[in-house]
């Protein structure tokens, strides 16, 4: 059974609290939290839409610098909220149900990979494909990955 299936027969029905199993695992109570911030939806604060989270990251990479392996970005809540929910994203992004396997979002991110790279990539897609904007924060992250950083079949 994969991550997902299992997280959805906890999904509540309408009106209901949602109640997850105890997490059994530091990664699991990471795909718990990222998986229900994702499919439930972020609080005010952070990014709901699509167009809100390209901002954010425009916002970052307008002012971001890279000094060897590290990033330096002005810190206010536009900047914080695009690197926050990539942290999540990318984190997300490497979970494979098993071994062998694809990971879970169908995105495989490269080994030498950073996640300004995975910014840009939100950014380059929401600019390229308007109607994603409308969508869900974490629905145009997946198709941005999914479009910049595809699985090899083979």
């Amino acid at each position: 059974m994969s991550i997902l299936n299992r997280f959805w027969k906890f999904a509540p029905s309408r009106g209901r609290r949602l109640r997850l199993p105890e997490p059994r695992s530091p990664a699991a109570a990471l795909i718990a939290c990222v998986t229900g911030a994702l499919l439930l939806g972020p609080g005010p604060v952070y990014a709901a839409e699509g167009a809100v989270l390209v901002a954010q990251c425009k916002s970052l990479l307008r002012g971001a610098k890279v000094r060897g392996d590290q990033v330096e970005f002005r810190q206010d809540p536009e900047t914080v909220g695009c690197w926050a929910f990539m942290a999540a994203v990318q984190d997300l992004a490497g979970v494979a149900d098993s071994p062998n396997q694809p990971p879970i979002l169908g995105a495989c991110l490269p080994a030498d990979g950073n996640r300004l790279q995975l910014v840009r990539a939100v950014v380059a897609y929401g600019g390229a494909h308007p109607p994603a904007l409308r969508e869900n924060a974490g629905v145009l992250a997946l198709l941005a990955l999914r479009d910049a950083f595809p699985c090899r079949k083979g």
